[in-house]
């Protein structure tokens, strides 16, 4: 009878031990269950590929995530035509529906849709311009009636992505080629009469929208095709544009709006839309146009770097411009820098961010620079994602994502988070191992990260830097080594502190072995023989491994 009960009491305790495991399993699984990542496949052969670029999080909790199918052009390793799309994912992350709008003999240059949510209706806004590559299958001449109009497409869609009730507006384009030319010949759309789109939002019961018309750039006559258009509407939710506003500009087709320009660029206050842009004149760097609730140009506003000639260049605008406006007086301004090293005379990129007092009531024709940082340097190629590159969450923490190694084939794309105080002072620094067209916070306090074929939810729980373990868990790290592969220099970049950097050969044999007590701690590699290493960073007790990975020489 005693071992009877001895039995059962011992089973009694295994329950309960069962039980507890249960239920902390289930607590860390309900910790990391918020997180999911949804990433398509491509290989290098590929001659179609789906890229996301944008997500909104709608009412219902599912992801709506504007993208764009691409189409590789003819004896190039590059994507080049492409296809306005639209993805929608669950808050769980799986894919319910897909939906490209494909037009026989267009392209769109605006790449992607505006995606807005009305009343729990899916609206998208997107254009189509003539499709001038010549190697492409939908290349506008081989079509019996070649278009001589863009398109702007206003379209309500269902669950399903089918277009239920749409509008469209075609604007006679400048269709001219000029073939003999070489960029003409690598990039024919660039170049050609196209529209694309700046920005829209909704303001007022109504939707505000802005592109740019161009003419097709003429190299044997500078502009004699005449000057690009600036165009500002206003559309109600039935697809009728009630007003629309347009302006001469100083460009001739030359300057690219995909390339001078990015998407969300206009902003609004209370009583003023407020348009970003670089600007390419004496010293200034950038400029804010103003204009009222009619679209009338009121004042015009120039930023230029609190340090001009060191070491941003004299000529060269800032560009890849995205913003965020705070409030009516406060805008934060993500940009690249065209730079230049002084004593080795080579020109590098960097990346900027900046607080801005935008009010429009500051007597000074000079926006004021509240703050900056600047990140990267010489030597290097940085890029900020294509979409949203800063956001802010509970109005206190900023999240500033940089993406490196963005031009060069050899090394693997990654992106840098920060995590920022109200002051731009970094608290703590996280890197992802892929590039990123957008970092967004959501209504529910996580993060979304957005890739050109990935897509991740990630709590803001793991961006704490007193949580590693949970940092890891949703693919963020804490340190970085680069270049990698590298050559007789290995840095590891991070924010950790009291902590030893190890490193070890491919045989565990440990080669180089120092403090970390900088950001960018940089190792001489010279004497180390070509193959690969791993690297560690460690607590000086040695009780555990904060970070790792491998580099190449």
């Amino acid at each position: 009878m005693k071992n009877y009960i001895k039995i059962a009491v011992m089973n009694k305790n295994i329950l309960l031990i069962i039980m507890l495991l249960t239920l902390l399993f289930c607590r860390v699984n309900k910790l990391f269950s918020q997180e999911w990542e949804y990433s398509l496949e491509y290989g290098p052969y590929d001659n179609e590929m789906l890229f996301f670029c944008e997500p909104t999080e709608l009412s219902d909790g599912n992801i709506a995530v504007a993208s764009y199918y691409s189409y590789k052009r003819a004896n190039t390793p590059y994507i080049y035509s492409k296809d306005p799309a639209v993805v929608i994912l669950s808050s769980n992350g799986e894919e319910l529906a897909r939906c490209v709008f494909h037009r026989e003999g267009y392209t769109s240059m605006t790449y992607t849709p505006y995606l807005i949510e009305k009343d729990g209706d899916l609206f998208a806004l997107f254009t189509h311009s003539p499709e001038h590559d010549y190697d492409s299958p939908n290349y506008f001449l081989n079509y019996d009636n070649p278009p001589e109009d863009a398109i702007l497409s206003f379209c309500k869609l269902d669950e399903e992505l089918n277009i239920i009730d749409s509008c469209e507006y075609r604007f006679p384009i400048d269709i001219f080629q000029d073939s003999k030319w070489w960029q003409w010949q690598e990039e024919p759309n660039e170049f050609s009469g196209h529209l694309f789109m700046l920005s829209v939002f909704e303001d007022k019961e109504d939707l505000i929208g802005s592109y740019i018309k161009t003419v097709s750039a003429d190299i044997d006559s500078i502009g004699s095709r005449g000057h690009d258009s600036l165009f500002f509407f206003r559309m109600n939710f039935e697809g009728e544009i009630v007003d629309m506003k347009g302006y001469e500009r100083e460009t001739h087709g030359f300057a690219c709006p995909s390339i001078g320009y990015r998407r969300n660029q206009i902003l609004k206050t209370d009583s003023n839309y407020l348009l970003y842009e670089a600007y390419n004149k004496d010293i200034e760097h950038g400029r804010v146009l103003y204009y009222d609730q009619e679209f009338n140009h009121v004042a015009t506003k120039y930023i230029v770097h609190p340090d001009y000639n060191n070491p941003i260049l004299d000529a060269d605008p800032l560009k890849d411009i995205s913003v965020l406006k705070i409030n009516d007086s406060t805008t934060y301004l993500s940009v690249t820098a065209s730079c230049i090293d002084n004593p080795h005379n080579d020109f590098y990129n960097d990346v900027r961010l900046y607080k801005l007092n935008d009010n429009i009531e500051n007597a000074s024709d000079y926006l004021s620079t509240e703050n900056y940082i600047i990140r990267g340097g010489p030597y290097t190629y940085e890029r900020p994602p294509g979409t949203n590159s800063v956001d802010v969450a509970n109005d206190t923490s900023i999240y500033f994502a940089c993406n490196y190694n963005m031009h060069d084939l050899a090394l693997e794309p990654y992106c840098v988070i920060e995590c920022l105080n109200a002051d731009m002072d970094t608290i703590f620094t996280f890197y992802y191992e892929k590039y990123l067209e957008s970092i967004r916070t959501i209504d529910d306090g996580n993060i979304l990260l957005t890739g050109y074929n990935h897509i991740a939810k990630i709590p803001a729980s793991a961006f704490d830097p007193d949580s590693i373990e949970e940092a890891h868990a949703h693919n963020l790290k804490v340190a970085v080594a680069y270049p990698n592969p590298g050559g007789d220099v290995m840095n590891i970049r991070t924010s950790l502190r009291d902590c030893t950097l190890q490193v070890y050969d491919m045989q565990g044999r440990m080669v180089h072995e120092q403090e970390i007590t900088d950001d960018v701690t940089s190792v001489d590699t010279s004497s180390w023989s070509s193959g690969t290493y791993v690297w560690e960073l460690g607590t000086e007790n040695g009780s555990g491994i904060l970070e790792s990975g491998k580099w190449v020489k």
